[in-house]
């Protein structure tokens, strides 16, 4: 029997989990996916908002303001990168004239031009209504309108050198809000979680360990709780001391798998190791950056795929690059000729 069960893995609910992991209960995750983030988490920007447009007195603007300020502690006990490198906002018409980055409106931030802890340079999103709410393709005319208006923004940007595009849904609700409610007792909702959602999401957890407080849940601190997480990118940032010390002890560390973004043996096999366990390629890529250079797995992926199939203890045929029916191998070149 558990405690407390959250339905949707994606960072509200995570966070809510960890949250909730201080306390001395039994919790369970569920999620439809084989991995967690793996909806509108997944396709965010990654930004994490100052809270100054959203309407004051809405749950969006109390919870971003407070969500910002947790976390840049909240990224380093996870060992998630963070960067407080600012943003400039940009008045392009009579409306916008008071400010200074393209203003946000009902739709959302606009495109940004922004760059990524790891160097990376993105550029997006488009904010489109659509009525296929599975719906995930890239379109020429999103391309379109993300290049025009991020030369709006940023010249020089060097969309030849792109390495991949990706799309995502947002989670729209009818209110315009955050939706954090609870219709029956010990049953609660958090929908509609749009931007600003990652930057909200520590205090949107908080919120919700409340709600469930005053409905009667008990929550009393564990004597062990450890709120640290080894970061994945640990080996990478460390000195050439550092890394020498670490391979004398685990040679895995001293092969590179993949060349574009120099990821080790060591890193991947840590990656797969750790909980959440990934359990295709693309699990692998978001922990460690392996075949996220220029050619995206080419090189890489036979390896990760060997290395995946030994510590899954299943036939590389069953791995995946998505999970579902994304296989890459449908046998050995002999038995199919």
């Amino acid at each position: 029997m558990y405690d407390v069960a959250v339905i949707g893995a994606g960072v509200v609910g995570a966070m809510v989990a960890r949250t909730l992991s201080k306390y001395n209960l039994k919790i369970c995750i569920l999620e439809k996916e084989n991995d967690v983030a793996m909806g509108a988490t997944k396709a965010n920007s990654a930004i994490v908002h100052a809270g100054f447009d959203a309407k004051c007195g809405s749950l969006k603007a109390k919870l971003n303001v407070k969500g910002s300020e947790m976390m840049e502690n909240v990224a380093k006990e996870l060992g998630v990168k963070y960067k407080n490198n600012g943003s400039l906002v940009i008045g392009f018409n009579e409306e916008d004239r008071h400010t200074i980055f393209r203003t946000p409106t009902k739709a959302g931030k606009g495109i940004l031009v922004s760059p990524t802890v790891d160097g990376n340079l993105l550029t997006g999103p488009t904010s489109v209504d659509i009525k296929d709410k599975e719906d995930k393709k890239t379109t020429q005319e999103g391309f379109e309108s993300i290049i025009k208006e991020a030369n709006e923004n940023v010249d020089g940007i060097p969309y030849g050198k792109t390495i991949t595009s990706f799309c995502g849904l947002r989670a729209a609700g009818s209110t315009g809000d955050f939706i954090i409610n609870s219709p029956k007792e010990r049953f609660i909702n958090a929908a509609g979680i749009e931007s600003p959602g990652l930057s909200a999401s520590p205090a949107i957890a908080e919120m919700i360990c409340e709600m469930l407080e005053e409905q009667g849940l008990i929550l009393q601190n564990k004597e062990d709780y450890n709120p640290i997480r080894k970061p994945m990118h640990a080996f990478r940032e460390a000195s050439i001391e550092e890394k020498n010390k670490i391979i004398k002890e685990n040679k895995a560390f001293g092969r590179i798998i993949c060349r574009c973004e120099t990821v080790t043996e060591g890193e991947i096999l840590e990656a797969i190791r750790t909980n959440p366990k990934p359990s295709d390629l693309d699990g692998v890529k978001r922990r460690t950056r392996a075949q996220m250079g220029r050619c995206q797995g080419g090189f890489c992926s036979p390896y990760i795929i060997e290395l995946l199939a030994k510590e899954l203890n299943v036939s590389p045929q069953e791995i995946t690059k998505c999970g579902g029916a994304s296989k890459l191998i449908t046998g050995k070149t002999k038995e199919v000729m």
